[in-house]
């Protein structure tokens, strides 16, 4: 039923809107700027999806899975995501808007150029993924791992980023992206060592 409401939205270029779902496996579907409003998705899958420009508002998504599905210049406002994988997603120049996740995992996702207003991420995986040019607004980090992620260009001024795991984070040559962030002890011992500083 999820694929085919989906696919009728999408032909048809109407809001799906008041949909729960739980436990359905999406394939191959192309809902290019698509709308999609107060969707309750529980357990579902989707493989090979494509929702370039697609808006989400006021959705919620529980242990659902849409790795590598492409989202680029989508729009997402006060959607809530948990247990969920969204590993290896395409997120360019996607607008997030007061997003809470929790215990997901974005792994891989190329989030280059999109805007983070009032998103809160707690215990989520963003191992490796791509943050570059990103402009961060009050954003929210908690217990949050972003071991060997690229944050090219992306003033980290203000972002508290003292309880996440930040190991091998790639920055600018000058490191200007840590300008102003607020940083552990333990992690301000190791970014001084990729510094050059030696500690004695």
């Amino acid at each position: 039923m999820l694929e085919e409401k989906m696919n009728q939205a999408a032909e048809e270029e109407f809001t799906l809107t008041e949909l729960t779902a739980e436990g359905e496996t999406v394939i191959g579907i192309k809902c290019v700027r698509t709308d999609f409003e107060r969707l309750t998705l529980s357990k579902c899958r989707f493989i090979g999806c494509d929702f370039t420009g697609a808006s989400f508002a006021e959705c919620s998504f529980e242990n659902c899975n849409f790795s590598e599905c492409k989202f680029e210049k989508a729009y997402f406002r006060n959607v809530k995501i948990k247990y969920s994988k969204l590993d290896g997603c395409v997120m360019k120049n996607t607008v997030l808007r007061e997003l809470a996740a929790e215990e997901s995992s974005f792994s891989y996702c190329d989030f280059s150029e999109a805007l983070f207003d009032g998103v809160k991420l707690k215990d989520c995986e963003m191992r490796e993924a791509f943050l570059s040019q990103c402009r961060l607004k009050k954003p929210c980090f908690s217990e949050v791992n972003f071991t060997r992620a690229d944050f090219f260009g992306t003033p980290l001024k203000g972002i508290d980023l003292s309880d996440c795991t930040i190991d091998g984070i790639m920055l600018s040559e000058n490191f200007s992206e840590l300008k102003g962030a607020k940083v552990s002890t333990m992690q301000a011992v190791e970014l001084a060592r990729l510094l050059g500083v030696q500690i004695v």
